[in-house]
C-alpha cells in the first residue's frame, strides 16, 4: 500500500473502499493499480497496489511480493533475503536495524524516473482538459507517462448547469391523463419559414408529437386541435396539460377560457419529472390546464 498514486503504472478497476490495518482501524482506499520496485538490478512486480492517502509509511505484503514475482523470502534477526523460488539463488539481501524490515533507499545516482499520473497533473494544474495535458506532455512541459482513467469528480460538480431533479410521486394510469408540452426555438429558420416547435409528450405512453410553428401565437390552436385529435382518434379525453406558462408557450399568458369551454385553469407548482426532461428537454414545468373528470 502507498499514499501516493504517482507510483502506479496502470490503474485497476473495482477498488475497495476501505482496508483494515494492523491496529484494527479502517482507512479509505482511493484507487488501486500495478507498480514496480526497482532495487539493484531487479524490478519487483506488484500487481495489486492499494493507494491509501492516510498512510504514513508504504507497506509491502510479503505474500503478494512472493506470489507476483515467484520468489521466496527468508527472515532472520538481522534482516531478510529474497531468493529465486526454483533455484534458491539469492537475489537481494536487506539488513534492518530498527523494529521493521525495510527495503533500502535508492541512492540519488540510481534513482529511477518517478511515474506521474495525468490525474495528479490534472489536480496540480487546476483541472485542465485532457487535450491540454496531452499538449503539455507532447512539448515536454510536464512528465506524464501514466494515463489516468475515469472522470474527475470535482470537474463533474463544477460543470453542472443545474441541480438534479427531485423525486416525484406523480404517476398516470391511462393515455392522455397528463400531457407535457413545451415550445422550443430553432436558431435557424427552416425553408418553409418555421422557427418554433411545439413538443407534446404523453406521460403514460411517452409518445411524442412535434408541431412546427411560424409564430408562438399558434400554440393555442395546436393544443385545441390536439385535444380534438385525441378524442376522435382514440376516444379518450385529455385530462391535464402541464407546461411552464412562460413566453415560450405563447406571446401572452393563456387565460383559462382560451383552451376550451370544458377546461379550467389550475395554477399550481408541480415537481418537474426527470423522465419528461429526458424525453423532450422540457425542464421548467410549473403550470397545468386541467379538465374535469
Amino acid at each position: 500500500m502507498s499514499s501516493n498514486d504517482g507510483i502506479l503504472l496502470s490503474r485497476l478497476p473495482h477498488s475497495p473502499s476501505f482496508t483494515t490495518v494492523s491496529n484494527g482501524n479502517s482507512i479509505p482506499i482511493s484507487c488501486r493499480g500495478t507498480s514496480t520496485i526497482p532495487i539493484a538490478d531487479h524490478n519487483f512486480q506488484l500487481n495489486n497496489v492499494l493507494v491509501a492517502p492516510h498512510l504514513v509509511r508504504n507497506l509491502l505484503s510479503v505474500r503478494q511480493l512472493t506470489r507476483d514475482n515467484n520468489y521466496s523470502i527468508e527472515f532472520d534477526a538481522f534482516g531478510f533475503s529474497i531468493k529465486d523460488l526454483k533455484t534458491r539463488t539469492p537475489i537481494l539481501r536487506c539488513n534492518s536495524d530498527g523494529d521493521l524490515y525495510t527495503l533500502p533507499h535508492l541512492p540519488p545516482s540510481a534513482a529511477y524516473h518517478v511515474v506521474v499520473s495525468s490525474a495528479l497533473w490534472h489536480s496540480r494544474l487546476g483541472h485542465p482538459a485532457p487535450a491540454a495535458l496531452a499538449s503539455l506532455n507532447n512539448i515536454s512541459a510536464i512528465s506524464c507517462n501514466n494515463a489516468a482513467r475515469g472522470l474527475c469528480h470535482a470537474c463533474q460538480l463544477g460543470k453542472h448547469t443545474r441541480l438534479p431533479f427531485t423525486n416525484s410521486s406523480s404517476s398516470t394510469s391511462v393515455p392522455f391523463e397528463l400531457i407535457h408540452c413545451d415550445v422550443s426555438t430553432s436558431p435557424v429558420l427552416s425553408i418553409s419559414g418555421f422557427k418554433y416547435y411545439l413538443v407534446i409528450v404523453d406521460d403514460f405512453t411517452h409518445y411524442c408529437w412535434t408541431f412546427p410553428l411560424r409564430h408562438k401565437s399558434e400554440v393555442h390552436r395546436h393544443i385545441t386541435d390536439f385535444v380534438a385529435y385525441a378524442h376522435t382518434q382514440f376516444s379518450l379525453p385529455v385530462r391535464c396539460f402541464q407546461a411552464d406558462n412562460g413566453t415560450s408557450s405563447s406571446t401572452t399568458p393563456l387565460p383559462p377560457s382560451s383552451l376550451a369551454a370544458a377546461y379550467c385553469f389550475a395554477p399550481r407548482a408541480l415537481t418537474p419529472l426527470p423522465r419528461m426532461a429526458k424525453l423532450s428537454g422540457c425542464c421548467a414545468l410549473s403550470t397545468t390546464w386541467s379538465a374535469p373528470c
